[in-house]
């Protein structure tokens, strides 16, 4: 099969944006959520679809960052809201790392990609109920054996919330949302090196002093003091009280 040159490319993704993708139970959403999205819903369904979403989408759930479809093949499609990329994209790169983490992999979703041109989280979609009635507490305990398993690796777990699990058929509970992990360690450090080197761009609600806090509060932990203590003297000599 011959290989598709970018302007065929570039006009699947148009015709994409324009055929208007059908939401199968549009009827089951609620008449406030379709009031507080507007125009976002139909928006996200199309850049699902430029994405790479096939056939019909199922509207999932909408959140701060993102509103979140499945297609009929069974993958999920978290689109970002617009002015929270950053954070849908950080999702991805924790989804991606807890993927290859013994122990934290088998209870996270799979087959997470990020489609960086309409920023879009791509992964599995996974089906069941959300959270663990009256198992709060051994949702907790592996909520705390992710963040354990995670934070050799440069993270920590997301915020906890219970629905923020799916109880799926023979896996159990598996993390389908991974909004707001922190960065400690060697990610930390990373990031705050490829920002001082304008490799990579401040997240859009970000501060260089949210950078400086984040060191400070791993300094002598999870990055040895005289790391810190470098990184911290470049924050100052951009201008940063640190």
């Amino acid at each position: 099969m011959a290989k598709k040159t970018a302007a065929q490319l570039d006009r699947e993704i148009a015709e994409a944006l324009t055929s208007g993708p059908t939401i199968s139970n549009r009827d089951r959403i609620s008449s406030r959520t379709i009031n507080a999205l507007g125009s976002e819903l139909d928006e996200a369904a199309q850049r699902a679809r430029a994405a790479g979403a096939v056939g019909d989408l199922e509207y999932q759930g909408a959140g701060a960052t993102g509103i979140v479809f499945c297609d009929q093949r069974q993958v999920a499609f978290k689109v970002a809201r617009r002015g929270r990329e950053d954070s849908v994209a950080e999702e991805a790169e924790w989804l991606t790392k807890a993927a290859q983490v013994p122990g934290v992999r088998e209870h996270v979703a799979r087959g997470t990609r990020y489609n960086k041109k309409h920023d879009v989280l791509v992964r599995e979609c996974v089906r069941g109920p959300s959270g663990t009635p009256g198992q709060t507490s051994k949702l907790f305990d592996l909520h705390k054996g992710i963040r354990k398993g995670m934070a050799p690796y440069g993270w920590l777990s997301p915020e906890f919330k219970e629905d923020s699990y799916v109880l799926a058929r023979g896996r159990g509970p598996v993390l389908v949302d991974a909004s707001s992990a922190l960065r400690v360690g060697s990610e930390l450090v990373r990031y705050a090196q490829d920002v001082l080197a304008n490799r990579r761009q401040l997240k859009g609600y970000e501060r260089l002093e949210d950078i400086a806090f984040a060191v400070r509060q791993e300094r002598g932990g999870s990055i040895p003091a005289a790391v810190a203590d470098k990184l911290l003297a470049k924050l100052r000599a951009r201008g940063v009280d640190t």
